[in-house]
């Protein structure tokens, strides 16, 4: 399986409309996927592509936490790890702003990776007590018309990826021949006795794709969220 689709930095950031330095700080930060070959800095051109779609607002993305916090706040769910003076902070946000707006602030939730997985790393993600599904996979579970059996996508610790990684070969893959997407969690687990993410971080998941019937059923799970 060949690696997804690279292009320079220079290239992205005419895409992105920004500064090549800044290209190379969302690269250090973790939100655009990249390696440096010969040293110069080849980047994931679907990451590059999902950023553009997003048009990120100007403002700091929130810490893990706070950006679960506000997910399953808009969800109607409680999160009790959240100090109440947070809370209200972020209730406070979604009362002025919307959710829509904010997504391009819930960067650092998780990280995403597009696999080719095969079917025997799917049976065992969905044996897995820590995996939650989410996007296209729990999109139909919330009311939404998509449906593709042969992806399954969902939230994954990051020392579970790294088992499946190795147990199952795992090679990376565009986004368009994925049928694995894994959004690795590394600094903050908010997740108990879910088995499917909340409503709000399913339709963030699916604005994050490039497909466009994906992302309209991400549109249509925001909408019938309530402030």
């Amino acid at each position: 399986m060949r690696q997804p689709a690279e292009i320079p930095a220079s290239e992205a950031a005419r895409h992105l409309g920004i500064h090549g330095s800044r290209v190379r700080a969302l690269v250090r930060a973790g939100h655009l996927p990249a390696r440096k070959v010969a040293n110069r800095w080849l980047v994931d051109a679907g990451a590059v592509e999902r950023r553009a779609l997003i048009r990120p607002d100007r403002g700091r993305p929130l810490e893990p936490a706070n950006a679960w916090g506000l997910l399953f706040l808009a969800s109607g769910e409680p999160a009790p790890w959240l100090a109440n003076d947070v809370r209200s902070r972020l209730r406070r946000r979604l009362r002025e702003s919307s959710l829509r707006k904010e997504l391009s602030h819930l960067g650092k939730r998780a990280r995403i990776h597009y696999f080719a997985g095969g079917k025997l790393a799917r049976s065992s993600l969905l044996r897995n007590p820590r995996f939650v599904q989410s996007g296209i996979s729990a999109a139909a579970g919330y009311g939404a018309s998509l449906r593709s059996p042969r992806i399954l996508e969902g939230y994954l610790p990051e020392s579970e990826v790294e088992r499946l990684v190795y147990r199952y070969a795992l090679q990376l893959a565009d986004e368009r021949e994925a049928d694995l997407i894994l959004h690795v969690v590394s600094d903050f687990w908010p997740f108990k006795a879910h088995r499917i993410a909340p409503r709000a971080a399913v339709a963030a998941d699916l604005l994050d794709s490039v497909d466009q019937r994906t992302r309209r059923a991400g549109e249509d799970l925001l909408r019938q969220l309530r402030p």
